[in-house]
């Protein structure tokens, strides 16, 4: 009878840990993301993060963070239905004096993700609540010239 009950209780401990809420439905939510490079030394490279919905988050809700590739940046709401965030990575990067930029790099980031998933960070309420999005659309390369095009 013991086993019994410590196996339901286990079980149930097992599934209630499991369960993650889901703010946005993926139906009602489209992810993508493109990388870019600057078309000068040191000009700097990143990956643009981009989220498009097609209703507006609930009250109480907001979407503040994407833990992508490693990385993890702060969202710029730019509509109710638009959000990006900016990863700075590494490459093409040049430090000059005075320059307090950040690039968004955690070992606590490297979630067991595949390449093309993210986590997105909402906050509920000021409850932190973090939702999975697989698969998440690749858009072309930037590739930043180098000077102005001539017209």
């Amino acid at each position: 009878m013991i086993q019994y009950i410590l196996t339901i209780f286990f079980a149930t401990t097992l599934i209630s840990c499991k369960t993650t809420e889901t703010i946005v439905q993926e139906n009602n939510l489209s992810a993508s993301y493109e990388t870019w490079v600057a078309g000068v030394r040191g000009g700097g490279s990143g990956i643009n993060f981009y989220v498009d919905l097609k209703t507006e988050l609930s009250e109480g809700i907001e979407l503040k963070k994407v833990i992508f590739r490693g990385h993890e940046s702060p969202f710029e709401k730019q509509d109710a239905l638009h959000f990006i965030a900016r990863i700075k990575t590494e490459g093409n990067q040049q430090k000059f004096e005075g320059d307090d930029t950040k690039i968004y790099t955690s070992t606590k980031n490297a979630l067991t993700l595949a390449e093309k998933d993210a986590v997105l960070i909402f906050f509920k309420n000021g409850k932190e609540i973090r939702q999975t999005i697989k698969e998440v659309k690749e858009k072309p390369m930037l590739l930043y010239p180098s000077t102005k095009p001539k017209n």
